[in-house]
């Protein structure tokens, strides 16, 4: 058995990248190396201020990193279009449909080593956190209504691709307790105090709340879609401490 392991690969933005922030409580990039230990390493590849545009570019250098002919990648989720979804006037914005574009690449590049994809769809986004200490055109670039528009593009790429996806937007207002028809939290008309104050730590990035919502449907979503990686599925590397009754047992699960 070689010491070499598959990998799961984190792709994404700032949410991504702050994925492992302690300070913030629970935490997804932990959360999926611990549930992979001794089965898949899980690398972060996350991107502060990076939008789909950005991926595309990134992808196959990533790929080409990461795959190699002693460790595969056996999956990878994408999570692309928090930057893209600001208005068009700013810089980071990529309009929608080359964001699905983007998507069908990324996923694409990915499937060509064999690895299996969940796409996560942007979460809400809180207007009244996120003025706070920003400039006027900082604080006007952003809406949670076209957040749920860069959502719905992954839900569909997702469905057109059939891959996995992790519809964030829809995910943490059905947590705190939103459903369709009730007003939007998060909008600059309505008021500051809202539940999405303990999901979002500054408007936009995620407290531990929304990466606990994250990490329960990844997992679900890899269950449903993609047994074979679901971490009970996967085998440990190398036997258990109670299975060592030699040196010999250890050195033939080397070989």
């Amino acid at each position: 058995m070689s010491l070499a392991f598959d990998k799961v690969i984190l792709f994404g933005d700032s949410i991504t990248q702050y994925a492992y922030n302690q300070d913030i409580g629970f935490c997804f990039g932990p959360a999926m190396q611990n549930i992979y230990s001794r089965r898949f390493d899980v690398i972060q590849r996350g991107f502060g201020g990076y939008n789909s545009d950005h991926a595309v570019l990134m992808v196959d250098k990533i790929i080409e990193q990461e795959a190699t002919p002693t460790s595969k990648i056996k999956l990878m989720v994408v999570f692309f279009g928090t930057n893209d979804s600001v208005i068009p006037e700013a810089t980071q914005h990529v309009p929608i449909l080359r964001y699905k574009d983007n998507l069908r690449k990324i996923v694409r590049s990915a499937e060509q080593v064999g690895a299996k994809v969940v796409i996560v769809g942007t979460g809400p986004y809180n207007h009244h956190q996120w003025i706070i200490g920003r400039d006027e055109e900082r604080a006007s670039e952003r809406t949670t209504l076209r957040a749920r528009e860069y959502c719905d593009a992954a839900i569909e790429v997702a469905k057109e691709l059939n891959v996995a996806v992790v519809p964030m937007w829809y995910l943490v207002m059905a947590d705190l307790g939103w459903k369709e028809g009730d007003p939007v939290h998060g909008l600059a008309e309505l008021p500051a105090e809202n539940p999405l104050t303990s999901y979002v730590n500054d408007g936009l990035h995620y407290f531990g709340k929304a990466y606990l919502v994250e990490f329960e449907n990844v997992m679900r979503v890899i269950k449903e879609w993609y047994p074979e990686v679901y971490p009970a599925n996967v085998d440990l590397k190398l036997p258990s401490w109670d299975k060592l009754t030699s040196p010999d047992v250890l050195k033939a699960a080397l070989e």
